[in-house]
């Protein structure tokens, strides 16, 4: 059995953390950033996990790390040892794939929801959007990408109008920010093909969006977040050179 207090591994990533919306709570980047970590098994089955550790890594108190770790229990990621201590729970390949299956299919009834309400003013600022995403990945910067992007995503749950389904796509998602930083970083150096397929997704949804094609919306989403989910649970540092695993040595 593991122990956490060898916590380099989430130094590394945990440096990128002052990049997030400072909107979300430190004990909602505390989670985001563990469950990332079991989701991409860096976190493996068996491992211990303590606040104390948990909160000098990712540099927080133990108040937001405890409400975080409480939240993963719920889900059934880790499980108490003791007053302070959990242990990551294991899980089969086929239960993450469920969960990212049902991720994919909350955000795609988001589109279609989105198809049937939006203004041709939220059309319009969907292409504000886009131009954004394809501006800051010609320039290469990850970062930038990432963040138009995000602000895509958020535009489109806010034309769908539907709080309840984007909490439940909130509470589905297996991988946090620094995982998908990587992942756009790996696709602006490396993968330009999957680079140009996804840009190419977000157009053909504002058209479809536009054209208050609900199933084409849903249909294109589905395709884009598999294609997505691929790559974000694939071998990253693999892929890239650049990179190493934060594990290895350690």
């Amino acid at each position: 059995m593991s122990d956490i207090d060898g916590t380099s591994a989430l130094d590394a990533e945990a440096a990128g953390r002052e990049d997030q919306p400072r909107t979300a709570s430190l004990a909602d980047r505390a989670h985001d950033e563990i469950r990332e970590r079991i989701a991409t098994r860096r976190m493996v089955p068996g491992q211990r996990l303590t606040e104390r550790s948990l909160a000098a890594a990712l540099g927080m108190s133990p108040t937001p790390v405890r409400e975080a770790l409480r939240r993963l229990e719920q889900e059934g990621l880790i499980a108490k040892q003791g007053t302070r201590t959990v242990t990551v729970v294991e899980h089969s390949p086929q239960t993450l794939e469920e969960l990212q299956y049902a991720e994919i299919v909350l955000r795609a009834a988001a589109a279609r929801f989105a198809a049937s309400k939006a203004t041709p003013a939220q059309v319009s600022a969907l292409r504000d959007c886009v131009r954004e995403i394809e501006r800051a990945a010609l320039c290469g910067v990850p970062e930038e990408t990432l963040a138009a992007a995000g602000r895509f995503d958020a535009l489109v749950a806010q034309i769908a109008d539907n709080p309840f389904v984007t909490g439940l796509s909130r509470s589905a998602e297996v991988v946090g920010r620094n995982r998908r930083l990587q992942a756009v970083t790996v696709m602006l150096r490396h993968r330009h093909d999957v680079g140009l397929r996804h840009l190419g997704a977000h157009r053909d949804l504002v058209d479809a969006i536009a054209g208050r094609d609900g199933d084409l919306a849903e249909q294109i989403v589905r395709a884009h977040l598999r294609s997505s989910l691929d790559l974000l649970l694939s071998d990253l540092e693999g892929t890239d050179p650049e990179r190493r695993r934060p594990e290895e040595g350690e």
